[in-house]
């Protein structure tokens, strides 16, 4: 789909998602200005605040327990037809939307009228311990590029010999641990963070491409 059609849905979704995510924006290819989109994709932190149980009522169902008011409001989204539910696990959810169906108000999503095709959407959640900063770098590719960023260098990629991407975060020592010691996980609250970990300085979204040495 085009660029502008893509972008204009995913902004819908995302303020729609907005009020029960602590952040949450556009990644991948709307993000690195492809003039053609295949999957809209999308990072969020969402509001782990506990929901407060349903009340039950006399002669009623016993209400839905949700653990996030994400899943909270995808639910009455899924229940409206504005999404249907492909994948739907704590750290990634797959959705697929129908420009002409689904809509908001009435008017299809993005308000266009040339999409005619359903739109999948990746939602990736960054939840502990993941960091934000490196959830952001690799969700917005291209997938070269995040597989280069966490290569280590002596297999020709950019991260250090020293350490790991594990969990969405990156942590001293070369070997995935089942329980690893928190204090070796490294604070990488914006993209710039880990881009700087890796030498690289800020590069901009389009412009980001992998760089084997080996």
């Amino acid at each position: 789909m085009k660029h502008a059609d893509a972008l204009k849905i995913a902004e819908e979704l995302v303020e729609c998602l907005r009020p029960v995510c602590t952040r949450i924006e556009i990644a991948g290819s709307i993000r690195r200005g492809k003039a053609d989109v295949k999957d809209i994709e999308i990072v969020a932190i969402p509001d782990l605040t506990p929901v407060p149980r349903p009340r039950a009522e006399f002669g009623k169902p016993i209400p839905k327990m949700f653990k996030t008011k994400l899943d909270a409001i995808l639910e009455e989204l899924f229940q409206e037809n504005k999404l249907q539910r492909e994948k739907d696990g704590e750290k990634y959810k797959k959705l697929i939307i129908d420009p002409q169906e689904f809509g908001v108000d009435g008017e299809p999503w993005g308000g266009s009228t040339t999409l005619i095709h359903p739109v999948k959407v990746d939602l990736f959640l960054v939840t502990p311990p993941a960091e934000w900063g490196v959830q952001m770098v690799i969700r917005t590719g291209p997938a070269e590029f995040s597989h280069w960023c966490v290569t280590r260098v002596r297999n020709g990629g950019a991260m250090k010999n020293t350490h790991r991407v594990q969990d969405g975060a990156v942590w001293l020592g070369d070997r995935e641990e089942k329980n690893p010691d928190p204090s070796t996980k490294l604070s990488m609250p914006e993209e710039i963070d880990f881009l700087n970990f890796l030498g690289l300085g800020w590069i901009e979204p389009g412009e980001r491409e992998a760089r084997w040495t080996r």
